[in-house]
């Protein structure tokens, strides 16, 4: 392997020290304190940090409008649910449906940025509650303390020395394409399904899968996609321009098919191409890449007309809606916390704002 990768599935724990709570110091005049669940598991008691608020300066005749917004300037304690930090639970091979047996789902968080935001935690946690998914969830990460006891971590590489963040990005993004070589699969998934981080699960993935997985064979596919742009459940309209593929989930065999169309793929890595779904489009419309489609309804991408009404994947794309695009404010992330994410007033005014618990940035 070019990279020599050294493949470490145990889970490492940060050493948070004798304090249950911390406050970060520097710039930040105004934050919110995060403190941890006293009672837990012994790996939340050795292995949680607290998160703090980046909540931005705001002067004092622009509070009442700061707090609309959903930042809370004053100083306040917030615990993180302790369902976020429960590891997998046990699950007998006899009691596991037939998808749970024979896929994986896979994550990519590779990067200070990926690896410190809550959408990783907050995924894998809706993922588990509101999919009920009981299989097996690995994240190829060069930070293994920062994912969650629900998953197993694949722990690659960091990004090159020196490299900027639109290197580290694309870097992290190259191991999409390279998951059916990484990934510890049991002899006995046949199956991966990738999913972005920042997509967050509404109601139980069994029913979503077991129609891909079926799709998927029916039509001797090298890899099942989701349309980009089909105007559906809020998703951007690009059907007047030419067919597009969705590069944030995708489903694939460990056949020979799905290696080769991976493998075509990942040329976009050594172009000047700062994203990967462009060539996507190329390796399909190359032949590369015998497609089958997902089940385009059960996907959304959230704006503000279709705020407080959730789907069973739900894409808060991290560089276009929670920066605002699609009509979007903080007062809807605010809802979802609550809605979807199980979290409670407080924390969810600010979610997308805060460190993720488990490790520091």
């Amino acid at each position: 392997d070019d990279l020599s990768f050294q493949l470490r599935l145990e889970s490492k724990c940060i050493r948070a020290g004798t304090e249950d709570r911390a406050v970060r110091s520097g710039p930040y005049n105004d934050f919110c304190t995060f403190v941890m669940p006293q009672k837990g598991t012994f790996r939340l008691k050795l292995g949680i940090m607290t998160a703090l608020i980046v909540a931005p300066v705001v002067p004092e005749d622009q509070s009442c409008q700061a707090l609309q917004h959903g930042f809370d300037l004053k100083n306040k304690q917030m615990v993180w649910p302790e369902f976020l930090f429960e590891p997998k639970a046990p699950v007998s091979k006899e009691s596991l449906t037939n998808i749970e047996e024979v896929l994986a789902l896979a994550y990519v968080a590779v990067g200070n940025k990926a690896t410190t935001e809550t959408f990783l935690l907050l995924s894998i946690s809706t993922l588990r509650r509101a999919g009920g998914w009981r299989g097996d969830v690995f994240v190829v990460t060069d930070r293994a303390e920062c994912i969650p006891p629900s998953a197993t971590p694949v722990v690659v590489p960091p990004a090159p020395a020196g490299s900027n963040t639109t290197a580290e990005k694309k870097y992290g993004k190259h191991f999409k394409q390279r998951l059916l070589q990484i990934l510890p699969v049991a002899p006995h998934h046949r199956y991966v399904l990738y999913m972005d981080m920042d997509i967050f699960i509404g109601s139980a993935v069994g029913p979503f899968l077991l129609k891909a997985v079926n799709d998927f064979e029916a039509s001797k596919a090298a890899i099942a996609l989701l349309r980009e742009g089909t105007g559906i459940n809020g998703q951007n309209d690009f059907r007047r321009r030419l067919r597009l593929y969705h590069g944030g989930m995708f489903l694939v065999s460990r056949g020979v098919s799905s290696l080769a169309c991976l493998q075509h793929w990942s040329v976009w890595y050594m172009s000047e191409l700062g994203a990967d779904q462009p060539q996507l489009t190329k390796s399909v419309k190359a032949g590369a890449c015998n497609v089958s489609f997902l089940e385009q309804n059960s996907y959304a991408q959230p704006t503000n007309v279709s705020a407080g009404t959730y789907w069973t994947f739900n894409h808060f794309t991290r560089t276009g809606r929670m920066a605002g695009q699609h009509g979007l404010l903080n007062e809807h992330f605010s809802l979802a916390g609550e809605v979807l994410l199980g979290l409670d007033r407080e924390l969810a005014k600010c979610w997308w704002n805060v460190s993720s618990p488990l490790c520091e940035a």
